[in-house]
């Protein structure tokens, strides 16, 4: 059982960094799953200052390199003090001698930057003001905001002020140059999420059947080994663009995409075709004002998969339609093994797990 870290006091550990990793809001476990995986992790608060899609990790200090590779995390913060501040006026003064006393890893210029999480009487400009006058009081660095050597963060959730240095510069869910951007494209991290939720292993056959630009299918060929991926929209435009993409993404070699109906899967692929797990990112209807269609499309697609699976497939979807999708699955056969809550877009979405319904 991994223990929790502490909050209060400096983060240095003799052999050990202390790293807070930001993700989705709802994918904190994927990450510490992911996380065990790849690193020796000696602690782990999976919302950390009590605020979603903030992980962090106790690791040796020589793993950090390996922190970059994580598929399900998109930044990377190296904690350097965490202590308490109060939510008034007098907090900013808190904030600038706690900042001050840190000992921070600067290049001749930084950044302050600051995520401010709760209930206060001051502004994240506040807290950049405060604690940048601390590190040029202190330091005598010069600010760029434009191209800093250093950033800075200096992050208040709550009642804590969490002072680190960013090693990111840009999102780690940035995979490749996408040569085709889709109007709901997926963020990749919320893609691999899905394909472990699913439990894609070698030798699987995989199906995103609303593909649009090929975000899933793309993903699930970068992170997995040995599957055979299919990628199926009613788009043509969507299909050449995700072709495209997995140039870009150097790997179309190893998926295929075709144009065709989700509601009719079986007139697309030959007969006798069977999924071994199909993950999907469903239409929502919310952005194009289409509603009152999704019930159908829902209904016909699930209708339509279901004699395309085994007894052992897994179906992994993501929609805002929780309780449509629970009464579509009970009428067509399929049970529901989990549903994951996360923020999307600004949404509340749920990843949803299926498989077919034993006799169904």
């Amino acid at each position: 059982m991994l223990g929790v870290a502490g909050a209060g006091g400096v983060g240095a550990r003799a052999g050990v960094v202390w790293l807070m990793v930001t993700t989705v809001p709802g994918l904190e476990d994927v990450v510490l799953r992911e996380a065990c995986e790849r690193l020796d992790v000696l602690e782990a608060d999976l919302r950390f200052g009590n605020v979603g899609g903030r992980v962090s990790l106790r690791i040796p200090e020589d793993q950090l390199g390996r922190v970059f590779a994580l598929r399900s995390i998109e930044h990377v913060i190296e904690i350097i003090r965490v202590f308490e501040i109060e939510r008034d006026r007098r907090g900013l003064d808190q904030i600038y001698n706690g900042v001050y006393g840190c000992s921070i890893p600067l290049g001749s210029t930084f950044r302050v930057t600051c995520e401010r999480i709760g209930e206060h009487e001051f502004t994240s400009l506040d807290v950049q003001r405060v604690a940048g006058q601390a590190i040029v009081d202190r330091y005598g660095r010069k600010v760029d905001l434009k191209s800093p050597e250093t950033i800075v963060r200096v992050d208040v959730a709550h009642n804590l002020c969490i002072v680190g240095v960013q090693r990111t510069r840009s999102s780690l869910r940035i995979r490749y140059p996408r040569a085709f951007q889709h109007r709901s494209a997926l963020n990749p991290v919320i893609a691999y999420a899905m394909l472990r939720i699913a439990d894609v292993k070698p030798g699987d056959r995989v199906l995103d059947a609303f593909c649009g630009g090929g975000t899933i299918i793309i993903e699930a060929a970068q992170a997995f080994e040995g599957l055979e991926l299919i990628g199926i929209d009613v788009s043509p435009k969507s299909i050449e663009g995700a072709w495209r993409n997995s140039e870009a993404a150097g790997v179309r070699d190893k998926v295929k995409f075709m144009v065709g109906d989700s509601r009719r899967i079986g007139r697309v692929l030959p007969v006798g075709f069977k999924i071994d797990k199909v993950v999907s990112n469903l239409p929502f209807g919310i952005r194009s004002g289409r509603l009152e269609v999704i019930p159908k499309i829902y209904g016909e697609f699930l209708a339509s998969l279901r004699p395309l699976l085994k007894d052992d497939s897994r179906v992994c979807l993501l929609t805002v339609h929780k309780d449509l999708m629970e009464n579509i699955c009970a009428s067509l056969g399929y049970d529901i093994l989990e549903s994951k809550q996360i923020l999307h877009g600004g949404l509340r979405a749920w990843i949803i797990l299926l498989k077919p319904s034993m006799g169904g």
